[in-house]
């Protein structure tokens, strides 16, 4: 009796935070995904570092409970079988959980002790629940670690490690620091270290329709880059070079998050994401680069960060030890 009313009144309070949660969450909403616009702050040629920032406090208008906690939307080739399978899991586990919880709930009813009746005990012994038992663990067996070692094997090899080549592929360097996004493009000439690189701050820009090829090394602690339309994060790890790919099928103003606790001002890593139509990423790229070109100071050694790119089939060990600038 004591333990039930313990979890009976565990469950209340529970309950009582999930829902004031739900209610409070339209009204204290910070989204640029749902029709609201980033503020985002362009160069000017009176700046007199050569870097573009960007940052954002617009807040979303209010929505309904099942578009607030509704998944975001795809906008990638590959985020769709990805969320596939989470759903695919969450089903299945939820539909065993419901049978597993139905089965106790029937057998605590039928075998419980009652006035004529005694408690019914067993220990799982006889044949016939060996077998149930045995047909359960293969059911699940089957249906989920089966599926997920399959998906573990295909996903990875389709998509995920597929890293794409080409002049097509849209090259960035991206260095998460306490407590900001760093990212640089090679600018008009296609390479990297030279003086038309475009550095930015917390504003991510690419063009619709084409991949986009991201390095990634953290400055000082592990931070974790996440778009949550793509459905992938990266760690972001000092010392080394790590990989991450995707493409966007759609234009719009999205949001990337550190998906790790980096320390006490972990709130501030946030960036933006902002998919542009190709001749409007290009006119961006060719002004960019001409203004970098115009503001580049030899002597400011704070945005000439960068290490030299990692070939995408290059092993981890040649990505750690021999791409330093």
């Amino acid at each position: 009796m004591i333990a039930f009313r313990i979890t009976h009144r565990f469950f209340r309070l529970a309950t009582g935070v999930f829902f004031c949660a739900a209610l409070s969450g339209p009204l204290f909403a910070e989204d640029i995904t749902n029709g609201g616009e980033a503020l985002l702050h362009q160069q000017n040629f009176e700046n007199p570092s050569g870097q573009i920032h960007a940052y954002g406090k617009d807040k979303s208008p209010q929505t309904s409970f099942s578009e607030k906690y509704a998944s975001p939307e795809n906008f990638t080739t590959f985020s769709k079988p990805l969320e596939d399978l989470f759903v695919y899991t969450s089903w299945t586990t939820f539909i065993f959980f419901v049978i597993m919880a139905g089965a106790l709930g029937v057998f605590m009813v039928i075998y419980r002790q009652r006035p004529g009746h005694t408690a019914y005990y067993t220990h799982g012994t006889s044949s016939a629940n060996k077998g149930v038992r045995t047909t359960l663990d293969l059911a699940v067996f089957i249906s989920l670690d089966i599926v997920l070692m399959l998906a573990s094997w295909r996903d990875p090899r389709n998509f995920i490690w597929n890293y794409p080549d080409g002049p097509e592929v849209v090259k960035i360097m991206v260095m998460p620091q306490q407590w900001a996004w760093n990212f640089k493009y090679p600018g008009i000439d296609g390479k990297f270290g030279t003086e038309d690189d475009i550095d930015t701050i917390n504003e991510l820009r690419v063009p619709k329709g084409r991949p986009i090829s991201l390095q990634i090394k953290s400055k000082d602690v592990i931070h974790g880059f996440f778009i949550p339309q793509v459905r992938m994060q990266i760690d972001a790890i000092p010392g080394v070079i790590t990989k991450f790919w995707f493409d966007a099928t759609k234009t719009g103003n999205y949001e990337i998050a550190c998906y790790h606790h980096c320390g006490t001002a972990h709130y501030k890593m946030k960036a933006f994401l902002k998919v542009l139509e190709p001749n409007d990423y290009e006119s961006w790229i060719q002004e960019n680069s001409d203004w970098a070109r115009a503001k580049f100071d030899p002597e400011d050694k704070f945005i000439q960060w960068g290490w030299r790119w990692a070939p995408d089939n290059a092993p981890a060990k040649t990505a750690v030890n021999n791409l330093r600038r």
